[in-house]
């Protein structure tokens, strides 16, 4: 940050410096930085806000391209005053300077970091049905898994025609799709997918024909008695950071190889064409789409192609390896939930005369079941930035 002399119009006191452009304060948590353009904007102080909602009012555009104060102090105990140069007097309380401070260690500190797992985890975090719908504890176990895991269980669901909706529902919503909201899966002599045969299911993702699949993925067993028919499931994530370090020409391939995708009905369509996998802003894998069956053939430039099938191979070898794989068999009433842009799911294969065997599914979207648990947890209102004690010596 460029320093200066203050001049006579800017009037400090206690753990604040003034720059050109920016201002440094001494938190509680070490030193923070903050751009002047970006304290006037988030200023909700006067008529700067929607008090009741923390709405901005005012246009961000408008603000003066040479925005500074003529006067601040700061005092951790109270908070930072402002006196800006366009007239408009702010106040940030410590607090909401904390929570909003931008600094790389703060901002380091708030990233959620997931537990990724290869089959040394063993079993997938399990809770009671009764306890995730009547216990806000229970929900928040539920809920705090699958944000770390990608993927939980709960048992014993009552196995009635259409409880996998109740049960979303009372988490968030249904996401629509062009096929059956409420899926069944049995085993279909006419075999329309390989869901419906006895054969081996390959862990995959559902519906990557979306330019923006489902991300969550409820599947109720109302019963499972056919031998084998083994559940399997791969954390993609685990998967691919092992691309990453092991192969890391390999996985630049798979980032950039779009990849057409297909699934259809006699009366409805979905393709898409993305890569498999598909980065944030910080580089970390946000989305993950996988699915053998569902592939069209790949429409690259020819040099493109041996590369883009040396990295689906090894993709593919370690998705299907057993040092990755989670295999267990569901029992009548449990439901898995998986976050489907992380984790894939499949089916080993079952003998169809032997028993009954009938799940149901409904999609969801991760955002709802985040949303729902910050709800749970209280921490969706905003915060004002306005500090009461300075506000009211200012």
């Amino acid at each position: 940050m460029q320093q200066h002399t203050p001049t006579r119009a800017e009037h400090h006191r206690g753990p604040i410096r003034l720059g050109e452009r920016s201002l440094t304060v001494e938190l509680p948590g070490g030193s923070a930085c903050f751009h002047y353009i970006w304290l006037r904007d988030n200023s909700w102080s006067g008529e700067a806000r929607v008090q009741q909602t923390g709405e901005r009012k005012q246009y961000t555009a408008a603000i003066r391209e040479d925005i500074a104060p003529i006067a601040a102090h700061f005092d951790p105990s109270e908070g930072l005053w402002i006196e800006w140069n366009d007239g408009h007097v702010a106040t940030y309380s410590t607090a909401w300077l904390e929570r909003h401070d931008y600094s790389e260690h703060a901002r380091a500190a708030r990233r959620h970091s997931p537990r990724l797992w290869d089959a040394s985890l063993g079993s997938l975090p399990a809770f009671d049905h009764a306890s995730v719908v009547g216990d806000t504890e229970g929900r928040l176990a539920y809920l705090d898994a699958l944000r770390d895991y990608g993927a939980a269980i709960v048992r014993g669901v009552p196995s009635t025609d259409g409880e996998v909706e109740r049960f979303a529902q009372s988490l968030g919503h249904v996401r629509e799709v062009a096929f059956a909201r409420v899926h069944d899966v049995r085993h279909d002599p006419a075999g329309y997918n390989v869901a419906h045969t006895p054969f081996e299911l390959k862990p995959h993702t559902d519906l990557p024909s979306y330019s923006w699949p489902p991300s969550v993925q409820l599947l109720h067993f109302l019963v499972n008695q056919a031998e084998g028919g083994q559940s399997t499931l791969v954390d993609g994530w685990a998967v691919l950071e092992e691309m990453r370090q092991q192969h890391p020409e390999h996985f630049r391939v798979l980032v950039e190889t779009p990849v057409p995708y297909q699934l259809f009905s006699e009366t409805e369509d979905t393709q898409a064409r993305a890569p498999m996998v598909q980065l944030d802003t910080e580089g970390r894998v946000r989305t993950f789409r996988y699915s053998n069956q569902l592939a069209l053939p790949l429409d690259v430039p020819f040099e493109q192609v041996e590369p883009f099938y040396a990295a689906y191979r090894v993709l593919g070898s370690l998705i299907d390896s057993d040092r990755f794989k989670l295999a267990f068999k569901n029992t009548d009433g449990d439901l898995m939930t998986v976050h489907s842009h992380r984790v894939l799911h499949g089916r080993m294969p079952f003998e169809p005369g032997s028993g009954a065997r009938h799940l149901q599914d409904v999609y969801m979207e991760w955002d709802d079941l985040m949303a729902h648990r910050r709800v749970l947890r209280g921490e969706h209102m905003p915060l004002s930035a306005t500090a009461p004690a300075l506000e009211a010596t200012a």
